[in-house]
């Protein structure tokens, strides 16, 4: 819990809401801001959880280090033969783990830890940020490996044989320096003893790291235009880049359904849920316009493409519809349902679901959107900081220049100045 209120603490001196998790040992916090973090900003969220955590474990091994047994004692020397345990130095052990093995443990730069957001941001910043978080993935399962692998080669003996046993033996033995040992040298002791803990239980990386770097190198893989929608960036006037892979027969199929006229789609595609959704809603058939809303985002099932939402009015009426609560799930699906909140949801809305699929998929177009549905909606000062940062992941003149849902930003002084520096990057890319 003071790990988490860390993050949520920091994240909303930056101006975020934020919500804590807890599932019995395990919890995380979550936040949504009415504009992206700075990327130290984020730096300083990641951080700030492990940093507390390690600051709070201080006191509570004061407490527990005055409440030992005296040195020299009969008890003392019953702790240190292994014989008898007290109630002080099981509390002692137990805030070296909760506070100082686990704080250090968060700080290791391996995703999905706090130090690996940290690391990811520094990449994102030297190779893009899909790139950027490509290469921490594949980087995490790498060392993981190699982790797993040194682990398991130590003999566990009391007797060590070899440079990695002595550090195993050392991490096992390191909390009872504080029975021989004065406070500073004892706290000492268990951070200098860290990297045997990793390398004692190997399996908790390969399960938390391992895995969940695995899995997300395969969501980043079913994002291949091929998997088969429309862009979001043909819902605001970029070019689509995927449009070669939308047959015109599905295109012209799905146009027609949003005139009332059904057309039948090509083998492997089919009507789009969201025109699904308005056709039960024209026959006043809400929950099941609901329930077809529900799969919006929902990854696999028929290939489909949704046409510009600027050009359908009908999804204004639809977008109550979804509920509160818009989930993350395939890539580019969500990136529509972004695309459909900007052209026609409230500010709120188009923020927090940006938030919460940029943290998941680190894509410029997510930046872009939010900052066109922003301006759409009159925020233009928060339009501007993502449109900021947009320009920073992915430099875009002519999408600045054409797009009609930033037309409400052309006249700012800092819009000229980010269009002008867009118009110098293109010029150096050339």
């Amino acid at each position: 819990l003071i790990h988490e209120l860390g993050h949520a603490l920091t994240a909303r001196r930056y101006g975020a809401s934020v919500a804590i998790t807890l599932n019995l040992l395990v919890g995380w916090a979550s936040y949504s801001a009415p504009r992206p973090l700075s990327r130290r900003q984020q730096v300083t969220v990641s951080l700030a959880g492990p940093l507390c955590q390690i600051v709070a474990a201080v006191p509570v091994l004061a407490l527990t280090y005055v409440a030992l047994p005296a040195r020299h004692s009969a008890q003392n020397l019953l702790l240190l033969q292994g014989t008898s345990t007290t109630v002080g130095f099981d509390l002692w052990q137990g805030a070296v783990w909760a506070g100082i093995v686990i704080g250090l443990l968060n700080l290791v730069p391996l995703w999905p830890l706090d130090g690996g957001h940290v690391l990811d941001t520094g990449l994102g910043m030297v190779l893009g940020a899909q790139r950027g978080r490509r290469a921490m993935l594949v980087g995490t399962l790498a060392a993981v490996g190699v982790i797993t692998v040194a682990g398991y080669s130590t003999s566990g003996l009391k007797h060590p044989s070899s440079w990695l046993d002595r550090q195993v033996i050392s991490a096992r033995n390191a909390p009872w320096a504080a029975l021989t040992r004065s406070f500073p040298a004892a706290v000492w002791d268990q951070v200098r003893s860290f990297p045997g803990h990793i390398l004692d239980f190997p399996l908790l990386l390969l399960v938390f790291c391992g895995l969940n770097s695995l899995l997300a190198l395969q969501r980043s893989g079913r994002s291949d235009p091929r998997a088969g929608i429309g862009t979001a960036a043909a819902a605001v006037g970029a070019p689509d880049t995927h449009g070669a892979t939308v047959p015109a027969t599905a295109q012209a199929a799905e146009r027609a359904g949003w005139l009332g006229d059904p057309a039948q789609f090509p083998p492997g595609w089919a009507p789009s849920p969201w025109l699904q959704a308005a056709v039960a809603q024209r026959r006043g058939e809400l929950a099941r316009a609901s329930a077809h809303l529900g799969a919006v985002v929902a990854p696999g099932g028929p290939r489909w493409w949704l046409p510009d939402p600027t050009t359908r009015p009908e999804l204004a009426s639809l977008v109550p519809l979804l509920g509160g609560q818009f989930g993350v799930g395939d890539p580019q699906r969500s990136q529509t349902l972004l695309a459909v909140l900007a052209a026609h949801g409230e500010a709120e809305a188009i923020a927090r679901y940006g938030v919460a699929l940029y943290s998941q998929y680190p894509d410029p177009e997510v930046l872009y959107l939010v900052a066109a549905g922003l301006a759409r909606t009159g925020h233009h000062d928060d339009a501007m900081a993502w449109l900021r940062r947009a320009v920073d992941e992915r430099p875009d003149m002519v999408r600045l220049a054409t797009d009609t849902s930033l037309w409400p930003l052309h006249g700012r002084s800092d819009f000229d100045q980010l269009l002008a520096r867009a118009r110098v990057s293109r010029s150096e890319d050339r």
